[in-house]
């Protein structure tokens, strides 16, 4: 008798444990590829991304995210996110290359800072732009951060004026035609090479560096092949958190409205980060390992500025739409004048 009592206990248990767990799986399950290892400041706005879903969708949303670029380059996640095989996924400034008319925030030396870009991206141009994006490519942006600008990182001498650019060979993205055409405006030879490549690229002589955050230089150990930083603040760069748009029109609106607040409080957590990273712990960590950080005074940054514009804005017009681009520029200059 004690031992069905207990037979019955236990399948009474099972039944229980498996109508639970049936009762708590979620609705959609999320995995999320990432390009920065786990401590970097764009995994970790993520991290607070799913923190904030996961308990404000009632467990209908799982989400689950994957440091390091292991499911992918951002150009392998962005076709992916286009195909629909991943529902969610980090974007950035390679986005640019993708879909012409963003390529327009994307010129050289446009922003005077962090804060700027990050009004531009709340505003209703940087909406308009997505709205378009979302029906042309079938991918929306919920938010998009700034994690900071591309300064001169290199492996062959000082960069400290227009003319020391000359023939250098600096990295660019894969598909990026407006980094390629900023580099070689300023002398530089522009060298196309992956994401996952640039370490041993420069470790081998294939790139002499690369213009990149101070933040990610020392995330992805660049330092250690590199010796000489110049901090120019070129070209805004910036993470988005992508999302396939088919899958988002899906959705009820309520799980749209925690998807989308969830990106926009990741998004805010990033900036926050990125920022203090780059402007005061990656700088001291740089100037630590033994390299030779160097501020561009204003006078040369203005010749870079000129050099690099002067070729790159009319091309821009011709290839992201006159118009679009007139109204981009417009748009950060109401911001910077408040």
């Amino acid at each position: 008798m004690i031992q069905l009592r207990h037979s019955t206990i236990a399948a009474t248990a099972i039944l229980l444990g498996f109508y639970t767990a049936t009762a708590v799986a979620a609705d959609y399950n999320l995995e999320i590829g990432v390009l920065e290892s786990p401590t970097g400041a764009n995994t970790l706005g993520w991290k607070a991304f799913e923190q904030y879903v996961e308990s404000n969708s009632d467990g209908r949303i799982e989400i689950d995210i994957l440091p390091s670029g292991q499911l992918g380059n951002t150009e392998g996640l962005l076709e992916g996110l286009q195909l629909g095989i991943h529902k969610m996924a980090q974007g950035d400034e390679s986005i640019t290359g993708a879909y012409k008319p963003m390529m327009a925030w994307f010129a050289p030396y446009l922003f005077q800072n962090e804060l700027s870009m990050k009004k531009f991206f709340e505003s209703d141009t940087y909406a308009d732009l997505n709205e378009q994006m979302a029906e042309d490519m079938g991918v929306r942006s919920l938010a998009a951060t700034p994690y900071g600008f591309y300064n001169f990182i290199n492996s062959s001498h000082p960069i400290e004026t227009l003319e020391d650019l000359e023939g250098l060979k600096l990295r660019t993205l894969p598909n990026s035609q407006i980094t390629i055409k900023t580099w070689d405006a300023l002398g530089a030879s522009a060298t196309p090479v992956p994401w996952a490549e640039i370490y041993t690229s420069i470790n081998t002589g294939v790139i002499d560096g690369l213009g990149h955050t101070p933040g990610i230089m020392i995330d992805q150990r660049y330092d250690e092949v590199a010796q000489y930083v110049t901090l120019d603040n070129s070209m805004g760069v910036a993470n988005l958190y992508l999302i396939n748009e088919d899958f988002y029109q899906s959705l009820p609106d309520d799980l749209q409205n925690v998807l989308t607040q969830g990106a926009e409080i990741g998004a805010n957590v990033e900036f926050g980060l990125a920022t203090y990273r780059n402007r005061v712990e990656s700088l001291n960590a740089l100037k630590e390992n033994g390299v030779e950080v160097y501020t561009l005074p204003d006078a040369e940054r203005e010749r870079f500025r000129e050099q690099a514009q002067e070729a790159v804005i009319p091309w821009l017009k011709e290839e992201s739409g006159e118009e679009n681009v007139d109204a981009v520029l417009a748009e950060i200059e109401r911001i910077e004048a408040e």
